[in-house]
């Protein structure tokens, strides 16, 4: 893992920034969750770091602190992002992102470090399933949209995939570990249980979110034009119902293991180009001239 501080600028990037209606509006609904989302995910990480053993878990307090690295500028460059929808074009939309934030802060000052860890961990392991099939599967709904928006998710969601083990291992070592018992109980039960809980709130909320949008947009349409965008919402969430369907299957394992499962071709490629120095990254800083002693 590295943490990357990508270069991009969403100047002059309309709120459609694709061809395809549907799926922008649906990735846009899912970048309004990541500015609440992922904070909320490094302050459980930070508290689960304090269970820690700093000797016996000290490459994963290392793992940890890359993980917070690379999710803070993540959230950051979806805060810039989503400036060029949140200009009141959707009258809904704050109502909706002020109710998802509720949610996240009362999770995190009413629950269990324990569940916490596995809303995080459920995020994590059910969207690193969406994360791969952004690049194997989804292209298809990329044509015809701005290259600053495609970057974006490429680098974020490579990252992801990239971290897709150190939740599950942050929670297994601080829930699961100390018994067979504990280990069946929260290293299986549970760890589902908050998987499905994590998928059915971020869900719920990103097509509430998506409707909205849709229809404001719909608005000026003729209704055959309304017709066929309807036909290709249901189309493109079968696509992705398919897609993903057997990656969802693989969280059943009671011998899941993220660690174990291949990244996506081309990640590393992808991933080079945010470094320093690479095409979308900072410039790449001169090693500094040493004095004499």
């Amino acid at each position: 893992m590295e943490i990357r501080h990508p270069r991009i600028n969403f100047e002059g990037v309309p709120a459609i920034w694709g061809a395809d209606l549907e799926y922008v509006c649906l990735t846009n609904a899912n970048s309004t969750t990541l500015p609440t989302l992922e904070p909320f995910m490094i302050s459980v990480f930070n508290k689960a770091k304090q269970q820690l053993d700093p000797v016996k878990d000290a490459e994963l307090i290392k793992d940890i602190a890359l993980f917070c690295g690379q999710e803070a500028q993540h959230y950051r460059q979806h805060i810039r992002f989503n400036k060029i929808f949140q200009d009141g074009r959707y009258p809904r939309l704050e109502e909706m992102e002020k109710g998802f934030a509720a949610d996240m802060k009362g999770f995190l000052a009413e629950k269990s470090l324990a569940f916490c860890l596995g809303y995080s961990e459920g995020f994590e392991s059910t969207g690193s399933v969406f994360f791969r099939a952004w690049f194997e599967v989804l292209p298809q709904f990329r044509i015809g949209a701005r290259d600053e928006v495609l970057r974006m998710w490429d680098w974020h969601n490579a990252e992801e995939f990239e971290h897709r083990e150190v939740a599950f291992k942050v929670y297994m070592a601080t829930c699961a570990r100390g018994s067979l018992w504990k280990r069946i109980k929260y290293g299986y039960f549970y760890r589902l249980y908050l998987a499905a809980f994590a998928l059915k709130h971020m869900f719920t909320y990103t097509m509430r979110v998506q409707r909205h949008m849709l229809d404001v947009e719909r608005a000026n349409m003729t209704p055959e034009a309304v017709k066929a965008s309807e036909k290709h919402f249901k189309e493109m969430h079968k696509i992705i119902r398919k897609a993903t369907t057997p990656g969802m299957l693989r969280l059943l394992s009671p011998f899941y293991n993220p660690a174990k499962i291949d990244p996506p071709k081309g990640m590393d490629l992808i991933l080079e180009r945010f470094l320093p120095g690479g095409q979308y990254g900072p410039p790449k800083r001169s090693p500094a001239t040493q004095e004499p002693a």
